[in-house]
This record gives structure tokens, sequence and C-alpha cells, in this order.
């Protein structure tokens, strides 16, 4: 006999768990168990998840370092402007021009009218108030004037720059310092004039001064010249003495009606066709396209001589 039970031979069997008789020693009791072993392999499938998770922190990483280095870029790119405004000089502050003590200015018409042609009167003018008419060579934006005429005359702005001013015919009102230097208080007392108004005035103008003619227009004037035609306006109106002259038309222009009380009529002044004739009156001017005219506009017979 043998104890216990033996299994047959061949594939071994299954343990059974025996209950312990009733009344037997450690009756009631469950038999300790073994516990079971825990495999180390990763369950099927489980691999990929642990790779996911370590590529998720690599990139967290990433991400993390990148930030970092795009606030250093940020805070390196805020102070740049602050380096350039350092690099740029400060832009210097124009020097205060010292102004020399004047009088009360006084009124245009007050005033002498100082240029070229009248240099003995800057002498008398030292010190005063005057209008200068000039030419000006140069001017600089430190407000220096060099005038072309009159010749060796200076001019200083106490304001603005002279730089706009250079090669312009000008009025200018100021003080005068010495003869040769005018001291001026801004461009406001600056004028640009045309070249032909600082011309000197003459007695008697003929058709080589047309451009003057036209800067004199609505004052008065004697025109000479020799007379090419006499017409009757459209309106019959005015009667035109019609003079030679290439630049310009010039027209006498007289008032019919006036001129008849001085028994001037179409036959009387057709008889100063071919003939030289000085005419006073007041100039008038007209521009039709390419056509410019220039009338000289009596009411008298005494308003024009015969000269030959």
């Amino acid at each position: 006999m043998t104890d216990g039970l033996q299994a047959p031979q061949g594939t071994p069997a299954k343990p059974q768990l025996q209950t312990p008789p009733s009344g037997s020693p450690g009756a009631g009791q469950v038999p300790p168990t073994r516990a079971p072993m825990v495999s180390l392999a990763p369950p099927p499938g489980g691999g990929n998840k642990t790779w996911i998770i370590i590529v998720g922190l690599v990139v967290l990483l990433g991400l993390t370092v990148w930030g970092m280095m795009a606030m250093t870029k940020d805070d390196e790119s805020e102070e740049d402007p602050t380096e350039e405004v350092v690099k740029v000089a400060p832009k210097k502050r124009a020097k205060k021009r010292e102004a020399a003590e004047t009088d009360e200015r006084p009124l245009k018409k007050e005033m002498d009218e100082l240029s070229s042609k009248n240099r003995s009167k800057f002498e008398e003018n030292v010190g005063k108030w005057v209008l200068l008419f000039g030419e000006v060579r140069s001017g600089n934006s430190a407000g220096v004037l060099e005038f072309k005429a009159p010749a060796g005359v200076t001019g200083q702005l106490i304001k603005g720059s002279a730089e706009h001013i250079t090669g312009k015919h000008v009025k200018v009102i100021g003080w005068m310092l010495t003869e040769k230097k005018i001291q001026i208080d801004g461009v406001f007392d600056v004028t640009f004039v045309n070249p032909v108004d600082l011309l000197p005035k003459k007695d008697v103008y003929t058709s080589a001064d047309g451009e003057q003619l036209v800067s004199l227009r609505n004052k008065k004037a004697t025109f000479q010249g020799k007379v090419k035609e006499v017409l009757i306006s459209g309106d019959k109106k005015n009667i035109y003495v019609i003079f030679e002259g290439e630049s310009h038309d010039f027209y006498g222009s007289g008032d019919i009606d006036k001129l008849k009380k001085d028994e001037v009529t179409e036959e009387t002044l057709k008889e100063l066709v071919g003939k030289t004739v000085k005419l006073e009156g007041k100039l008038g001017y007209s521009k039709k396209e390419d056509n410019e005219r220039i009338y000289i506009n009596f009411d008298e017979k005494e308003d024009y001589e015969v000269i030959e």
C-alpha cells in the first residue's frame, strides 16, 4: 500500500484541493495558496503606449526650449530701437540771430525807396526803415542775402531761411544798418517782383518798351511811335490810332463822343498815318491767344502831338 493518491502514469493531473475531514485539525481553514508570479514582459500592444509617452515628453521639452529662445529674441528686438536712438546724433538747434534795435516802423509811403539807381541815398538812410529793390545773387539757410544789384549789399533775415530767394528780384522792407547791410525781420518782409518793375521810369516810351508798358497798365504814360492806320471799333464807340510794333500791338484808343467836342474825327486822325506821333494817356492791356495789345487811352486833342 502507498500513502495518499498517486496520479497515473502519463499526463500529470492537476492538483486538487482537499477539505480536511470534520473534526480533524485545521478543519474549517483555507489552506494557504502561492501568490501568482508577475511577468516583466509588457502586455501585448503595451509597448506602443510607452513610445508615445516618450515622444510626447520630447516634443513638450522642445516646445519649452523654443519658447524660451523666442522670449530672449523678443527682449533683444525691443532693445534695438533704443540702441538706434542712442546712435543718432541729436539735431543741432539753430543759433539765435541777434537783432539790432530799431525805431518804430513807419508806413511804407514814408520810407525811401532804394535801388541801384540811387546809391547816393543809401548813406543818408543808415539807421532808418527803407524799401530796397534789387536782385538776389544768393541766399542761404542762415538767412543771409547777397545782392547782385545793388552790388555789394547784403541782407540778414532775423527769422527764416533765404535759400528760396536765390536769383529772385525782390522788394524788401528793412532797417539799414550800414550803407551795405540791411536787417530784415523775416521772409514776410520779402516780396518777389517782376524784373520789369525795377526798370527806371521813362518820360517817353516806344514800341521797344512793350513789357514795361504792360507792367505799367492802369497808369498814365507817354508813348511815341509811327502811325500805321486808323480804324473805328465794332461798336462805333472808339477810334483806334494803330502804331507800328512787333512785340505787341500798340493802339491809341480815343472816345469818339469826347473827341467830337474838340472836332477830332476819323478823317482828322487819318491825316496822322505815316507820321511819328507822341500820345499821352492811361495804359491798358489785353491778351487773346498769342496776341497782346497795349492801349493808350486818350480823350482830348491835346493828348497827342505830331513830332514829324
